[in-house]
């Protein structure tokens, strides 16, 4: 070999040895890079490849009313699912496919288990199995080679309508409600629940119902599917709720509101809990599981509103029911008292701008005094009262009697009654209060707004003297015992009781109608207008639309002599506080007093 053929070799050598050399440093490198720098990482990753897990979701707790009522629960369900362990062949879905002939297509089955096998995602097949599909799975499992069982929990709430404002329902969690739960529930992760309480006390006590997951640890092949289990953290079921509401008054106070539209909202004394809340119209909770987007729209748009909480969030003028609550702030502050009378001829005439307002009554009242304009309802008397109202004093009352502010502990959602003052009227109407506005809130009208839950909240203080606490439905610890700002006399608490009593009792009254018997209830009848109508011609006409026909409202308590239970009872367009909303008051009074 010569030397230039020589020197090729060696140069042709050398360059080859430098490829070589290369490569090797760069597997070096590498292998420095995957098991050095990329190692606990890949290791980590490698362990998830292999060994993973999945939440298994505990049972809800159970809610339960305060005389022994399930209201909700979780129920078992059952569902066929494709099981990821073993492939499916096709004798196995023909046989799927002939034994639920009425609910699966062989296209269908095939579908789903070509789908499961290829994103290793357990598609599910057949939802809600009843006991009989259960048992005809279960008969030829051992043929259904590729389908398992899966279990699972439904929410199921008691069928009566009457509970599902109080109770709320279950919905999948969205942004609104992500953000609403991680403000109140720690280390919150909206990643774990696919469902949450959406409304009610399913909302209010979401950390307590809930539970606590649990974890199913198992490893996997090389393909991505369960190999075996390795392990599992138990999971805690949800607390169990015990609620305040009476199951047997709350049916009770909705079947005898049926066909109509209204609330009722009743008061224990003893503690403030609440133990009816009604709201009608209304439906079951049932009703919106699985409930199609379609179907939920038009229960949105239903003129009804049946999904409107009306005991907690509807807002109407309470009329002459306020009467008794002004009753408190004119005797304390000197505007009146027992002895003082007016004449009402049925008008009363505002000199300052020359207006006159027409008293319900035709005639009037005559020669009146406070005790005959509580029991006979004279709107001139009162009207003549709010004139000389002190618009400071009135504010800081109204404050007192929980205007602008909360009126129950656990209620979702509820409304607060407007507190009317300058700043709100200067928000809503661009100007301050005049004297003309009180002669409105006087008798309830006007600006004058308050909730059925409000009104009884109110009803309560009265019954207990000014005295009163915050409601609830499931919690009240800790609850601050609050009064109506008031000096009044034990003679002055002595005969606005008894005037509320003559309401219902004296045959002038405006309850009398009620016939309360034994029942020894309080009460003031009212109705709220919900146009301005100025001549009885106008009011005949207005008539004609039932819709635009006066709201019918009563608030009472009853032993009037122990004073157990408050109760406030608002029909839209019922008319008659005393002749329509009164005895339904009494016919639930009565059952919460035999009850108790």
């Amino acid at each position: 070999m010569n030397n230039a053929s020589l020197n090729s070799f060696k140069k042709r050598t050398y360059f080859v040895l430098f490829i070589f050399f290369g490569l090797l440093v760069l597997l070096i490198g590498r292998f420095f890079y995957l098991q050095i720098i990329k190692g606990p990482e890949l290791r980590d990753q490698r362990e998830q490849n292999i060994n993973a897990s999945e939440l298994i979701y505990p049972k809800r707790g159970r809610i339960i009313s305060k005389d022994g009522t399930v209201l909700a629960e979780d129920i078992k369900t059952f569902s066929i699912v494709v099981d990821l362990e073993q492939k499916p062949d096709y004798e196995s879905m023909y046989l799927l496919s002939e034994i639920f002939s009425e609910d699966l297509l062989f296209d269908d089955i095939e579908k789903k288990v070509l789908s499961s096998l290829r994103f290793s995602f357990q598609e599910t097949l057949l939802t809600n199995l009843s006991q009989e599909d259960l048992s005809k799975f279960l008969v030829r499992s051992s043929d259904l080679s590729g389908f398992s069982i899966k279990e699972d929990y439904k929410r199921n709430y008691d069928y009566h309508p009457s509970i599902f404002h109080i109770l709320g329902h279950l919905g999948f969690i969205n942004e609104l409600d992500s953000k609403y739960f991680s403000e109140r529930i720690p280390d919150y992760d909206e990643n774990i629940w696919q469902k949450v309480g959406k409304s009610g006390l399913e909302r209010v006590y979401e950390y307590k119902l809930r539970g606590t997951h649990g974890k199913r640890y198992f490893q996997r092949n090389a393909r991505g599917n369960r190999k075996q289990i390795t392990g599992v953290d138990n999971f805690k079921e949800g607390e169990e709720l015990i609620t305040s509401i009476r199951y047997s008054a709350q049916k009770l106070a909705f079947d005898l509101l049926d066909g109509k539209q209204g609330a009722v909202v009743a008061i224990d004394l003893s503690d403030f809990s609440i133990p009816v809340a009604v709201s009608v119209p209304s439906i079951s909770a049932n009703d919106l599981s699985g409930i199609s987007s379609k179907n939920y729209a038009e229960l949105l748009n239903d003129v009804q509103r049946p999904l409107f909480n009306r005991a907690f969030m509807g807002l109407y003028p309470p009329g002459s029911t306020v009467k008794p609550l002004l009753t408190i702030f004119s005797l304390s502050e000197g505007y009146t008292n027992w002895t003082e009378t007016i004449l009402d001829d049925g008008f009363f005439r505002f000199e300052e701008e020359q207006r006159v307002f027409n008293a319900w009554k035709e005639g009037g009242h005559g020669l009146t005094d406070l005790e005959k304009a509580l029991v006979e309802s004279s709107n001139p008397f009162f009207m003549n009262l709010a004139t000389k109202f002190d618009k400071a004093k009135f504010v800081k009352f109204m404050q007192s009697a929980s205007f602008g502010s909360l009126l129950c502990t656990d209620c979702y959602p509820h409304q607060y009654s407007p507190l009317i003052n300058d700043s709100w009227k200067q928000k809503n109407f661009g100007k301050d209060l005049y004297k003309g506005d009180f002669i409105n809130l006087g008798v309830g009208q006007g600006y004058m707004l308050t909730t059925p839950l409000h009104l009884a909240l109110l009803t309560s203080a009265i019954a207990k003297k000014g005295k009163y606490q915050i409601p609830y439905i499931v919690n009240g610890s800790n609850q601050q015992e609050l009064f109506l700002e008031n000096n009044l006399t034990d003679y002055d608490w002595e005969k606005l009781h008894e005037s509320l009593i003559n309401v219902v009792y004296s045959p002038n009254g405006t309850g009398f109608r009620i016939n309360a018997g034994n029942l020894k209830m309080a009460g003031k009848s009212g109705t709220s207008q919900i146009i301005d109508i100025k001549s009885k011609e106008e009011y005949d006409e207005v008539r004609q639309n039932p819709l635009l026909r006066d709201h019918a409202i009563f608030i009472g308590f009853a032993p009037y002599d122990d004073p157990q239970f408050a109760i406030a009872v608002i029909i839209e367009n019922g008319e008659s506080g005393g002749s329509v909303a009164g005895p339904i008051a009494k016919e639930v009074l009565e059952l919460l007093i035999d009850a108790n």
